[in-house]
């Protein structure tokens, strides 16, 4: 039906976007994930007879959102830690992959889903931040229901499996750090980063002999 094809629009667009990008623009794929003292739960291995603990922090466990953007071509991951997830830090986020671009007199294109605080017509601060940077700056939306079409999700797995999943940490700070320790971990090797999103600008590994 109709929906079914605007659906496979939507999707066509967005991938013609990620394998052509423009020349002259920065296309940084963007999304957020949550710490929480309350771990997420993943199945793990055991030593038959034996089960392993998870800590239960209690009702309202403190959490903090972390919002990260991927450049498209490089690997390099433009981060920003909030008290909660909303419209405010998301234009941090993207004033920070301004300034990075900036630097490389290039434009902003930033991939992203259709949240409320990532939508001008749902957000003043949004609305204000593209009207200030005009053409220099783009948000491009995945179609509604399409985790497959936001390549960030495989990184956030990634460090769900490094940082959050079955974690038992006592205290925010200690989780912050681990948190912290993983994208520094990332930032040594882009290319690494780039394989785990999937991107086709990641150059092949040599095979050893």
């Amino acid at each position: 039906g109709g929906s079914s094809t605007r659906l496979r629009s939507k999707k066509g667009a967005i991938a013609r976007l990620l394998n052509h990008p423009p020349r002259g623009a920065d296309v940084y794929v963007e999304d957020e994930a949550e710490l929480s003292l309350f771990p997420t739960l993943k199945r793990c291995w055991m030593l038959r007879g034996q089960q392993r603990k998870v800590r239960a922090p209690g009702e309202r466990p403190p959490k903090r959102q972390e919002y990260g953007a991927t450049d498209w071509r490089t690997g390099e991951i433009v981060r920003v830690r909030a008290q909660k997830r909303d419209a405010e830090a998301f234009c941090r986020l993207a004033e920070k992959c301004m300034q990075r671009s900036a630097k490389r007199k290039r434009r902003v294109i930033i991939v992203t889903d259709g949240a409320r605080i990532h939508k001008p017509e749902k957000s003043k601060r949004v609305a204000d931040l593209l009207q200030r940077y005009g053409r220099r700056l783009q948000l491009r939306y995945i179609p509604t229901y399409s985790p497959e079409c936001m390549p960030m999700e495989k990184l956030w797995n990634d460090w769900r499996n490094n940082v959050t999943h079955n974690h038992d940490r006592q205290a925010l700070g200690q989780l912050l750090a681990d948190s912290d320790h993983y994208f520094r971990r990332r930032k040594r090797n882009p290319q690494a980063v780039l394989r785990t999103i999937g991107s086709p600008f990641a150059r092949r590994q040599k095979c050893k002999t």
